[in-house]
């Protein structure tokens, strides 16, 4: 800067100074009226730099009946601004006020520029935007080279130290400047892998991980800040934590932070730190937060016990999958879809979705045939053989499609990669280096996303079934009958929550698709249920058939661990 101020003072006529000084310490591609609003220029300006303010001050001040200056000099026209638009914007102000602006390359007129300095000074600005989104790629491929190799970029994750390594370049390692390899914490490590079964195995809610943490600091102690919901947020959805590195989550677009879709994050090839939490778990971990929605955990009392709704977090419609929302409306309780049409997402994602609403009492009759039948019914066990070859065989297509989609993408990468090869291999010229490395970045790219789809490939062959169905569970079951018209809500909820019950309404069928998992701690839990004393057990008379049809679907599952019933 001090360089700048003295070509400007040796490049003014006779007779004329320096009045003002005016500058910004900010990127030249940002727009004139975004500029000048940060404290970066404290810094120059504490070194005696002089400083009057900012490109805003010198439009306002150029706006002035009586400015104090007569014409603007800088060192060169790429300093006005790094964006074209930007750079002819401020001439335009200027000029409409009387006030040229100059150059040092360029000679003064006192009328202004002529034709030969207007043509060199566009082509100097034009330049000048492109070196800057030059050098923005580069950069931007830099960090990513960086970010592949394993290097760390951003705050050390909350779980892992940052291990530094002396910078592989030998004159910025004798500067004493480091890169940053994650290693895990041994305080914190295993807390993050807590968290992350809390919300998998025992489908708990932010806020509820949120309370165990701050309930045993000893056992989980607290990080500086505590544990805020923020950071709990921030755990479950940073994927670091498989062992990869990953960057791109958010980027600046349109001059804005945004978050970006997980599509186009860009992952290390292979782990390269410590994994505190496998793949698997952490897609699970993003998938639970649209099936848990603002659930109330079971340990997270309401704070307003006096409305319940027996089918909470239960009820789901059959065109978006979104939860149904429980609403009292004088005496009664409707569940409704929170799509709404009036929103351009909501529209673009389901145009022909209509309002779909259903009233409590039908879902309740519903389910109460359902476990009637089904769950307490004599005849149960024969409604389940005749359906479990149908559901088995459903998963086993289901499973088939899935792999030979990932089949065909691996394919359509497959070829892109031999073309990108054939490219490689024709003979060299001078003229064509920069092709070459742009196919090298463009190969790297399908590499890793085709690393990423083996990966998923592996797993789905690896996984097991999702249901492993044990007819025999059923008959651990007591035969209780309608145990749930007229329940109170309480007992009702506690039922459900056994069974791990669903719910699937179809408002164009009228029809509602109930899931129901028996697992080898059901019985147990259903003996507990009855015998508590806090429970009301009164049998009610059998209820009439609801007026809404249902197709059943009961999953009887023989495992260890996963949700725990009660």
């Amino acid at each position: 800067m001090n360089r700048q101020i003295r070509n400007c003072r040796t490049w003014l006529p006779p007779g004329c100074q320096i009045v003002a000084y005016y500058w910004d310490v900010e990127s030249g591609g940002d727009d004139l009226e975004d500029r000048g609003h940060g404290d970066a220029w404290q810094v120059a300006a504490a070194a005696g730099i002089p400083r009057d303010g900012g490109i805003a001050d010198l439009l306002t001040e150029a706006k002035s009946p009586t400015p104090h200056f007569a014409f603007v000099v800088c060192e060169d026209i790429e300093r006005s601004a790094r964006s074209m638009y930007n750079s002819l914007k401020l001439e335009r102000e200027l000029q409409d006020q009387g006030i040229p602006i100059f150059a040092t390359d360029e000679p003064f007129n006192v009328e202004g520029i002529n034709a030969t300095t207007v043509l060199v000074r566009r082509v100097k600005q034009g330049v000048a935007e492109w070196y800057r989104l030059q050098l923005k790629g580069k950069v931007w491929d830099g960090l990513k080279e960086h970010s592949l190799a394993g290097w760390n970029l951003g705050k050390v994750p909350i779980g892992y130290t940052g291990q530094k390594h002396p910078h592989p370049n030998p004159i910025k390692a004798a500067e004493g400047r480091t890169k940053t390899r994650l290693t895990e914490d041994p305080v914190y490590g295993p807390v993050i892998t807590r968290i992350h079964t809390w919300r998998v195995s025992d489908h708990l809610g932010k806020r509820t991980i949120r309370a165990r943490l701050a309930a045993d600091p000893h056992t989980y102690p607290p990080p500086a800040a505590g544990w805020s919901l923020a950071l709990v947020d921030e755990i479950l959805s940073n994927p670091k934590y498989t062992g990869h590195q990953v960057m791109g989550r958010r980027r600046f677009k349109a001059g804005k932070r945004m978050w970006m879709p997980a599509s186009e994050w860009i992952w290390s090839a292979q782990p390269t730190h410590a994994a505190l939490v496998d793949m698997a778990t952490w897609d699970a971990a993003q998938r639970m937060g649209r099936r848990h929605g603002n659930v109330r955990d079971p340990e997270m009392p309401t704070r307003r016990p006096g409305r319940r709704y027996k089918l909470r977090s239960r009820l789901y419609c059959s065109i978006c999958h979104r939860r149904m929302t429980g609403n009292t409306i004088r005496t009664y309780t409707y569940y409704r879809c929170p799509h709404d049409p009036g929103l351009p997402r909501h529209y673009a994602a389901h145009p022909d979705h209509r309002t779909v609403a259903v009233r409590e009492e039908i879902m309740v009759a519903a389910l109460a045939r359902f476990f009637t039948e089904r769950v307490f019914g004599p005849d149960r066990a024969a409604m389940l053989t005749t359906q479990l070859p149908a559901t088995a065989a459903g998963q086993a297509e289901r499973r088939d499609k899935q792999a030979a989609t990932i089949r065909r993408k691996i394919a359509r990468l497959d070829t892109a990669e031999t073309a990108l090869i054939t490219e490689l291999e024709t003979p060299a010229d001078p003229a064509a280096q920069a092709l070459r490395q742009r196919i090298r970045a463009r190969f790297t790219d399908l590499y890793t996303q085709r690393t990423a789809l083996e990966a998923e490939r592996a797993a789905l062959q690896n996984t097991p079934a999702e249901h492993d169905n044990d007819p025999t569970l059923l008959d651990e079951l007591p035969f209780l009958g309608d145990i749930l018209t007229e329940a109170p809500a309480s007992l009702t909820e506690r039922l459900l929550d056994v069974f791990d019950m669903q719910a699937v309404y179809n408002r164009d069928k009228g029809q509602v698709t109930i899931h129901a998992t028996v697992t080898d701690a059901t019985p147990q839990a259903i003996r507990d249920l009855l015998t508590d004393p806090r429970a009301d057990h009164t049998t009610p008379p059998p209820s009439q058939p609801g007026t809404t049809s249902q197709d059943h679907v009961s999953h009887l599952t023989r495992h260890t661990g996963g949700r725990p019933p009660g």
